[in-house]
């Protein structure tokens, strides 16, 4: 008998991870059950209230004892969920049918909006699901949204988790091991190393049972890049999961005036406010279309991006990428800038004297300009095309600022 079990919201920000929960469980259903795939979906990243990465999990098997598979779910969750914690409102998602894309344009939903408990639960019990939650249950949408999951295009992240007496504790890791393992297995990993920084980042700074985690575009890529991490502590488990991350499934393209907050978003238009840095290097610009205008910034954490953001002119073309919040103004917080179209600037110059190549200076009110030195002159000022440092193309934030949906550039 197939079964998807879907499951979110166990964690907290302060413990325990619900990936590692699917490591332990599909350990624990594999006595007995054949788990066939098992999934890590990221859902909408702007939503106020996620967990570190607002990710849920799903597992598909083929089991000959129902019951059993439903009783160790739900024991692993009561075993491994931050039920303390205020924010944690576990939900698991039990489906027994054969098509899960009939949940695929809720998890669009999840992943691009913001949707409620009630809508999760109305369709989850529309279609024979089996639902339970603890507290109030916000986890069920994540579940639902898992076991529908269009995962078309994926990639793979394997991690390595750490025994509980280490939970907590820093994490030992020989950084130039990760680094040398960067090198030997790009492209086919990726995001293992920041190159702005050289930091390592692999590795969690969170107190979850996470000790590594390799993203790649295949399980072997990722399992043979995981041999080549120095561990300075034990592993006690590692779990291959089948991820939407690195894909970019949560950007919609869409005119500015379709933007809306906790949304993510690619809109195109005109540069028409340059770009100004802020109090503590945040760097803010505004783009138009057909009367209509959003803020948009690139903060801090984006370090050597701003750099390109600030060659930014007005009535440059651009195209934007990212999650819309809501401040005194909608705002997208970029995570890639696509440069579309370059304005040309014209500079009015003094000219140049042909002799010594130095600028010439005015020779007074409507006398033209001259060269002292070389004694020419000139009627008037020129007109200069000024070269653009900027260059058209696709830019993107870098590795350590970047979202785990976020698809890198190259």
């Amino acid at each position: 008998m197939q079964l998807y079990i879907g499951i979110d919201d166990t964690d907290s920000k302060k413990r325990l991870c619900t990936t590692y929960l699917a490591a332990v469980l599909g350990e624990r259903l594999a006595a007995f059950s054949s788990v066939q795939e098992t999934r890590l979906v990221r859902l909408n990243p702007n939503i106020p209230w996620k967990t570190r990465g607002n990710g849920a999990v799903c597992l598909k098997i083929e089991t000959r004892d129902l019951p059993r598979a439903k009783s160790e779910t739900l024991k692993a969750v009561e075993d491994f969920s931050d039920l303390d914690e205020e924010g944690t409102n576990p939900g698991v998602v039990f489906y027994r049918g054969v098509e899960p894309e009939r949940f695929e344009s809720f998890y669009y939903r999840a992943l691009r909006e913001v949707v409620t408990t009630a809508d999760a639960e109305e369709l989850a019990e529309k279609n024979g699901c089996e639902i339970h939650r603890w507290k109030n249950g916000r986890g069920v949408i994540g579940a639902l949204a898992a076991i529908g999951a269009d995962l078309g295009e994926h990639t793979f992240e394997f991690i390595a988790y750490r025994r509980p007496e280490y939970w907590g504790k820093v994490r030992r890791i020989d950084s130039d091991s990760v680094r040398a393992m960067d090198r030997a297995t790009r492209p086919m990993t990726f995001n293992n190393v920041d190159p702005e920084t050289s930091q390592i980042l692999v590795a969690p700074s969170s107190p979850c049972p996470v000790l590594y985690g390799i993203r790649g575009k295949t399980p072997e890529s990722v399992e043979q890049a995981s041999k080549m991490i120095g561990a300075g502590e034990p592993i006690e488990r590692t779990a291959l999961f089948k991820t939407n991350q690195g894909t970019d499934a949560h950007l919609v393209s869409c005119s500015i005036v379709d933007a809306k907050p906790e949304s993510s978003v690619i809109v195109c238009g005109h540069v028409s406010a340059a770009p100004k840095t802020l109090a503590g290097g945040h760097v803010i610009f505004s783009i138009s279309e057909d009367g209509d205008s959003i803020d948009c910034a690139a903060y801090e954490p984006t370090g050597g991006f701003r750099k390109v953001v600030k060659k930014l002119r007005e009535g440059d073309v651009v195209k934007v990428y990212g999650g819309v919040r809501k401040t005194r103004n909608l705002t997208v917080n970029l995570e890639k800038l696509e440069v579309v179209l370059l304005q040309k600037y014209i500079e009015e110059k003094n000219p140049i004297c042909h002799g010594c190549g130095r600028s010439m200076e005015s020779a007074g009110r409507g006398q033209g300009y001259r060269c002292k030195r070389c004694r020419t002159t000139a009627g008037s000022k020129e007109f200069i095309q000024v070269t653009r440092e900027l260059k058209q193309g696709l830019y993107t934030v870098p590795p350590r600022a970047m979202r785990h949906l976020s698809k890198p550039v190259g």
